[in-house]
């Protein structure tokens, strides 16, 4: 159990992360009929348009790809996580099948909806290998990242794949232009996080409290995972209420905005909302300020808001992220000010 004083510190982690996780989920599962559509129509579209026209069949990819692909990583997948992340093979194995069906569904809805649901597919692995390997966060933390990885991966490579449809490109070289780039793009990943993140005090904080990278969605993740292996009873009373609240105010604004549509525009996003309590006070003040401003600007013009407001504001995200990797790489090599300064 936390110190009093710790555990007032972690007040908002517990009660941010389970507004998160509670929102997700729901939301989630409410799309049940894309759920549906997406097993029910797996491999049936691409067939019959093979079958109907043979120059098709030249240009989408082969199932068999997909077989041999699937085998390949599925067993790298399956080693590593038995190797270094305490997941036994048997485990290891429903992963990758459950990842599966998961990374279906995200690209269905994302197909749907354009919103790939990547967090709510990590927490469905979360609870089931809380179950079934309640003593290991490790395990618990692996599987879930397993999972969203695909869950993400399979969306974003939906979604170059539709635009390369759009524009008349051949769909089997845009997928061996993907395999192509795993390697390539494995190492910058590799070697760009181990310049960014040279130890572990750059996400969890150093000494003085100082967190480089929040990673709000880590810190959620790493909450369930304590919660299946510490047990809620042996938490601090604290945060045992906290949680039951973050519950039912994630799934009470879910419910709201779908069964009170009118009330939405009046409603808090629960994303925003549960990241609100988990960031550090200056990231939900810079949200703030920019509701406000955007609210400002909408009254000044309709209009040139709805026009601008998503550019501009994904600008000075984009401005603020270079600028910020950049701080870091020489914080890091050039001043040796460590991950967590």
């Amino acid at each position: 159990m936390s110190a009093p004083g710790k555990a007032w510190r972690e007040l908002g982690l517990w009660l941010g992360a389970p507004i998160l996780v509670a929102s997700g989920v729901l939301s989630f599962l409410f799309q049940w009929r894309s759920i549906l559509r997406a097993f029910s129509s797996f491999g049936g579209g691409a067939k019959a348009a093979a079958d109907e026209d043979p120059r098709v069949a030249a240009t989408e990819v082969p199932t068999s790809w997909f077989g041999v692909g699937m085998l390949v990583s599925g067993a790298g997948v399956v080693t590593i996580a038995a190797l270094f992340f305490e997941v036994p093979v048997h485990l290891g194995i429903l992963a990758v099948f459950m990842t599966f069906a998961l990374a279906l569904v995200a690209a269905r809805i994302t197909g749907e909806s354009d919103i790939t649901p990547t967090g709510a597919m990590g927490k469905i692995m979360q609870l089931t290998y809380g179950v079934l390997l309640p003593q290991s966060a490790t395990a618990n933390l692996m599987t879930a990242g397993i999972t969203a990885g695909a869950a993400s991966s399979t969306a974003d490579l939906l979604t170059d794949l539709k635009s390369g449809y759009v524009l008349g490109a051949n769909p089997r070289r845009q997928f061996l232009a993907q395999v192509f780039g795993i390697i390539p793009g494995t190492i910058a990943t590799v070697i760009g996080f181990r310049v960014l993140v040279p130890d572990a005090t750059a996400l969890t904080g150093d000494a003085e409290g100082h967190i480089a990278f929040p990673a709000p969605s880590a810190q959620a993740w790493k909450a369930v995972a304590e919660v299946f292996r510490e047990g809620i009873g042996n938490m601090h009373p604290a945060h045992q209420n906290a949680i039951a609240v973050g519950l039912i105010f994630g799934a009470a604004l879910v419910l709201a905005e779908r069964f009170l549509p009118k009330l939405k525009p009046y409603l808090p996003s629960a994303s925003g909302l549960g990241l609100g309590f988990i960031l550090p006070f200056n990231y939900p003040l810079a949200m703030l300020a920019g509701a406000l401003l955007t609210f400002g600007w909408e009254k000044l013009s309709e209009k040139t808001a709805r026009d601008y407001v998503v550019p501009v504001s994904s600008g000075i995200i984009a401005g603020v992220s270079i600028i910020g990797v950049l701080v870091q790489a020489i914080n890091n090599f050039v001043l040796g000010g460590g991950g967590g300064h």
